[in-house]
């Protein structure tokens, strides 16, 4: 006798199962990607100190200038967030966080992009 085919509850129910345990594994794949993106971070912040020591050196020595550093594109680099306490209010205190990405770019990509999901939710005056 073949299997009875689910209906109703027990397949809404079933349903709904199979799509928790996709999201489950998609917020999962997003865990996994913030985990990487923090250890390059952090990667990216020593590579960043060893620059700026040697950019420092070059000048306390009296080889170049900081003006002429910069003339050749050694210019000074901004910190980078480490950690992901770091990362998270880096994202919090970015005043465009909740614009739309200008126009020129929309062209370029094809088409409207949101910076954040709660862009959207603005009302406009």
């Amino acid at each position: 006798m073949p299997p009875k085919k689910k209906t109703g509850r027990a397949a809404a129910e079933a349903a709904y199962a199979n799509l928790l345990k996709e999201n489950t594994t998609l917020v999962g794949d997003v865990g996994e990607a913030f985990d990487a993106f923090v250890a390059k971070l952090v990667e990216a912040g020593a590579a960043r100190e060893r620059y700026e020591e040697a950019r420092a050196a070059a000048v306390k020595g009296g080889a170049v200038t900081n003006d002429q550093l910069d003339q050749m594109g050694y210019k000074k680099t901004s910190k980078l967030p480490t950690t992901a306490g770091q990362a998270g209010e880096q994202r919090q205190r970015e005043p465009t966080a909740c614009l739309l990405v200008s126009s020129a770019d929309q062209r370029r990509r094809g088409g409207a992009q949101l910076a954040s999901v709660g862009a959207g939710t603005r009302e406009e005056s």
